[in-house]
């Protein structure tokens, strides 16, 4: 009976991924060499137990504006808050430096970037970017239930100034050529995302 066990114990572990041992093993920074980039992946990698606190609310038409100026010291990082807003569209991620470049959009075992707009069809540029991590897939594995487009949703989690895309982003892009966001700020990562009536 004993070595039947082990058996199995051996059999479970062979069929595990090897991609999915790998970003269980990626550190909290991921990839990153510089200590920005490392703070940056640890906020986007914190728990997304939620906390004993309630979430502080943060109106989506402060996150939204309809002036182009640079919020980046605008609200603190790390502050957990809640939102309300329509899903506008939504994609998988694959390969970040916050999860070792490891991740695959097919696997669905990366990020989820959802738009939150003020009105259902908002063009993304004035959206806002809230991201359901790894660690919230496996608290709630059937998250992609609440993800339908143009329905309206509540969101909780941290805040995050993503600096990487300073340049996606109206309030703090220069050429601004390829922009894909209101700002830079974030709510990531969600705690807890819910349809609202």
């Amino acid at each position: 009976m004993e070595s039947s066990i082990m058996r199995s114990a051996l059999f479970a572990l062979v069929i595990i991924p090897l991609s999915d041992i790998a970003i269980a093993q990626c550190p909290d920074y991921g990839s990153a060499t510089n200590p920005a980039e490392q703070a940056l992946n640890k906020g986007k990698n914190k728990s997304v137990t939620v906390p004993g606190t309630s979430p502080q609310h943060l109106p989506l038409n402060m996150l939204i504006t309809s002036s182009k100026k640079n919020d980046e010291n605008k609200y603190l990082n790390g502050a957990y808050v809640y939102t309300e807003g329509y899903l506008v569209s939504y994609q998988e991620q694959g390969p970040e430096s916050c999860n070792c470049n490891k991740a695959s959009k097919a696997k669905k075992n990366g990020d989820v970037h959802i738009y939150l707009g003020l009105i259902p069809n908002a063009p993304k540029k004035n959206c806002i970017v809230v991201e359901i991590t790894p660690k919230y897939k496996k608290v709630h594995p059937n998250y992609s239930d609440v993800l339908l487009q143009k329905t309206r949703v509540r969101v909780e989690g941290y805040l995050l100034f993503d600096f990487e895309h300073r340049g996606n982003a109206v309030n703090t892009c220069q050429s601004c050529g390829n922009v894909w966001r209101k700002t830079c700020w974030e709510i990531h990562p969600v705690t807890n995302i819910s349809q609202v009536n």
